[in-house]
């Protein structure tokens, strides 16, 4: 089991790939992913109520409440407005960080896609820590993709993104609407 806090940062509007990665190390390393990510329940309570199953259920919502209140604590305040009416269920808490920060429109992708070629060298940087930020750039993108998705889609997308940066800053309008689209067809 983990002791103390977690060390890493806290949730924001642009860090969800690293935080939720990071939360799920440590509350694995807490013992309470699995009931985090949904994969453990808490114990059905059938008659007669024995005092072992009664106990059973109180340390499993003990931990439940635990999980939740690590995830409250792990957001920045303003994160904590996803949290509304489902406190109680460190798994609705999860998910619903996952929904609003995995949204996949089309001006995500453009955004993460530019991200990866902006990258350059920096002066005193490593090759492995310059390696590691495109790695890193290339799971974001990753993230923000369907399952199902085929190389055909990815020329589309590359395709549309060099139009969209072709267009003169006269087109702001058009584009800012394209990008928020949730596909470009």
């Amino acid at each position: 089991m983990a002791s103390g806090s977690p060390t890493f940062a806290k949730l924001n509007e642009e860090n969800y790939s690293t935080w939720s990665g990071e939360m799920e190390a440590w509350l694995r390393a807490s013992g309470l992913w699995r009931l985090v990510s949904g994969r453990q329940k808490a114990p059905s309570i059938s008659s007669p109520v024995t005092q072992a199953k009664a106990d059973a259920l109180d340390a499993c919502e003990a931990r439940l409440d635990k999980a939740a209140g690590w995830l409250y604590l792990m957001v920045e305040q303003e994160q904590r407005i996803h949290f509304q009416g489902i406190q109680d269920s460190p798994v609705k808490m999860w998910e619903a960080l996952e929904a609003v920060h995995r949204q996949k429109r089309a001006g995500m992708c453009f955004n993460a896609y530019d991200d990866l070629f902006s990258i350059r060298k920096l002066e005193e940087e490593s090759l492995q820590s310059l390696i590691n930020r495109v790695e890193s750039s290339k799971r974001k993108i990753k993230e923000l993709r369907p399952s199902s998705f085929t190389l055909e889609q990815l020329d589309d997308e590359l395709a549309s993104m060099a139009l969209i940066r072709a267009l003169p800053d006269e087109f702001s309008g058009f584009t800012s609407s394209l990008l928020l689209m949730d596909k470009l067809d």
